[in-house]
């Protein structure tokens, strides 16, 4: 049997019962060398429970597993690490107080062999290297800094580190925005192509498609399907067979004229050093305002800000119309602000409290006296729980951790809004919910919003911001960059403008080049309808200039108005005899990725082939190839 063929791992009949529930019913699966196969199935379909059984966090109560064509019985979880299995987990399970490289080779510290701290250190920053974020993750840094996408990436190393050649990941792009996916999907690739086999877990059906080869499909604890070949199903199909009915799919909708309701969340220059330097943006009741940022970008120690649990160092707040200054989570529940954080492990789960209690701590919050008075929001509770859809009869369960993470999603929003805020802020709603839950959230919101109700949505996944925002926010390195609108932007031209000013390196050396080669001021600027952003720009003319970088500004307020009106991609006049030049790029797919604007000094004409020609150049090495310039029409006349 070839390498290509051999069989890593095989699971025949898996049953798994806690008391006399069984989450696993006899469910076969089977993992080859160099592929990456998906379990995929709603909440709660088992498919976390298959994935800790593989790995000796559970024993099967039923069934029989194979590893590297040998009979196991993993009966810890160090007994699957020693055989070459390895999980990255949908809950990160890092030491907060250890450094970021103590946590990818603590492993180690299990087995005999223990070598070098130095050895140690190096493996470790290997590991990081490989995954692409060296320049983002200090391996020095203590875990408890990082947020909760660089804590994923930590515990992905920590398998990269080990090398082992099973390796399970659980809903790993959840907190990553879709240029970090990206880039991890390129890691998943490589070791696929070493022969290793990945084992994917995720709720993203464009994820599945793009980047698996087989998929094996769960239901209530049950593999309804096995060892699928992912290219010989649809999308329809594939949900149809997770949930056992058609589910509509996310859709943008119309969004109504709020722009002359009262605005209830209110921020000017706000700054919360290092992380928040200076964000603006207003919510008006009944909107929905999406954030939207990369990895690292400032947003949810923005939201953190907003709670009192981190300093407000300068810069105005005013909620419900009130000026606002946030000291501590409980007086932001009392002044109508409702959070809810972007790590519900970390953050807002009490493991030994039961889901009703989980559900009542913000209503605690509101106590003066000894008496906890639960009664009195039993209404409220069985209300919230039938319309996000969670049974009222799982409400008195021990532990909240017995839910799915859909359904402690769902309980944890039922928080949220007992205490009925006007303001809503919510990281990463639906962070490892599946797509049936998904949408029954989206609309939840979507029904909130309608009873006027003003939601800051903070999100990882662009399309679910594009598709349930009125407005956007776009968040690079801490600052705001001015608003669009979600109906006129995709999801490829907001990851380019909300990429950190350091990843424009590339850009600004194309543009520094044509700046220099021919006298003119040159910029990378994206057309959102009737408003353009400009990422960057080089070089110089006296006179006019193309916008600030980072500012959001009308069209025909621009110095290069006529260019942007015509989008001909040909030489026009502007104002004090001025040239401009708009040359659209687009990537592989045809996808605008913006325009590179170019504007002359005075009275120096542009020279439309020569600078065309030598950005196509450009354009050739840049990003391996994977932008270029958009064709253009017959020439045609564009003076002012």
């Amino acid at each position: 049997m070839s390498a290509a063929q051999e069989i890593l791992l095989a699971a025949t009949g898996v049953s798994k019962a806690f008391g006399s529930f069984y989450a696993l019913k006899g469910v076969d699966f089977e993992l080859v060398a160099g592929e990456i196969h998906a379990l995929f199935g709603a909440n709660g379909a088992g498919k976390s429970t298959l994935a800790k059984v593989i790995c000796g966090h559970h024993a099967p109560t039923a069934g029989t597993l194979q590893a590297f064509g040998k009979p196991v019985s993993f009966h810890r979880p160090r007994d699957a690490m020693d055989a070459g299995i390895g999980i990255v987990t949908q809950e990160t399970s890092l030491a907060g107080d250890l450094s970021v490289w103590e946590n990818i080779v603590l492993p180690v510290y299990g087995s005999r062999s223990k070598p070098s701290r130095s050895q140690l250190r190096k493996t470790a920053a290997e590991a990081i290297e490989r995954l692409g974020f060296a320049g983002e993750i200090d391996i020095e840094k203590s875990c408890e800094e990082l947020s909760a996408a660089h804590r994923q990436l930590v515990e992905i190393a920590r398998i990269v580190a080990l090398g082992s050649r099973i390796i399970i990941l659980d809903e790993p792009t959840a907190a990553l925005s879709p240029g970090e996916s990206a880039r991890l999907f390129k890691v998943m690739d490589a070791l696929r192509k070493e022969g290793r086999g990945l084992i994917f877990v995720s709720h993203r059906l464009e994820e599945i498609f793009a980047m698996t080869d087989r998929i094996t499909i769960l239901r209530d604890g049950a593999s309804v399907k096995s060892n699928l070949t992912t290219a010989d199903l649809t999308q329809p199909e594939l949900i149809h067979l997770m949930v056992g009915r058609a589910v509509e799919t996310l859709t943008a909708e119309k969004v109504p004229d709020t722009s002359n309701a009262p605005i209830l969340l209110s921020l000017k220059e706000m700054r919360s050093a290092p992380e928040v330097r200076s964000v603006s943006l207003d919510v008006h009741a009944g909107e929905i305002v999406g954030l939207g940022g990369l990895v690292g970008s400032g947003r949810s120690e923005l939201a953190e800000a907003l709670l009192g649990l981190r300093p407000l160092q300068s810069g105005s707040i005013e909620l419900l119309g009130n000026p606002y200054r946030p000291s501590n989570p409980r007086n932001a529940l009392i002044a109508g602000l409702g959070f809810l954080p972007e790590d519900r492990r970390r953050q807002s789960v009490v493991p030994d409290f039961s889901v009703r209690e989980n559900i009542l701590l913000s209503h605690l919050s509101q106590l003066s006296g000894h008496r906890l008075r639960y009664g009195t929001r039993n209404a409220r509770i069985n209300e919230l729980a039938d319309m996000i859809g969670l049974d009222r009869a799982r409400l008195d369960d021990s532990s909240l951790l017995n839910f799915s993470g859909g359904m402690q999603q769902k309980a944890l929003v039922m928080r949220v809004l007992l205490l009925e805020p006007r303001v809503l802020v919510l990281d990463e709603p639906t962070k490892g919910v599946d797509i049936g839950a998904r949408a029954t959230i989206y609309a939840f919101l979507r029904h909130l919003a309608s009873e006027g109700i003003a939601i800051l949505l903070i999100s990882s996944d662009f399309e679910e911001l594009l598709a349930l925002s009125h407005r956007i926010v776009p968040i690079s390195d801490g600052r705001s960059i001015g608003t669009v609108s979600a109906g006129e932007i995709n999801e490829e031209q907001l990851t380019l403008i909300c990429a950190p000013r350091s990843s424009l390196e590339h850009q600004n050396t194309l543009l520094s080049s044509l700046a220099q080669q021919f006298g003119l001021q040159a910029g990378w600027v994206m057309v959102a309808g009737s408003q353009v952003l400009c990422l960057t720009r080089q070089g110089s003319t006296e006179g006019l200039s193309l916008p600030d970088p980072g500012i959001v500004a009308p069209t025909k307020d621009t110095a290069i108005a006529n260019s942007l009106d015509q989008d001909s991609g040909h030489v026009c006049d502007e104002i004090d005899g001025h040239q401009s030049l708009l040359m659209v790029i687009e990537n592989q797919r045809g996808i605008g990725m913006g325009s590179i604007a170019v504007l002359s000094g005075k009275n120096r004409p542009l020279d439309q082939h020569a600078i065309r020609e030598a950005t196509a150049h450009s354009l050739s090495v840049f990003e391996e190839g994977q932008l270029r310039l958009r064709a253009v029409g017959p020439e045609t006349a564009c003076e002012q």
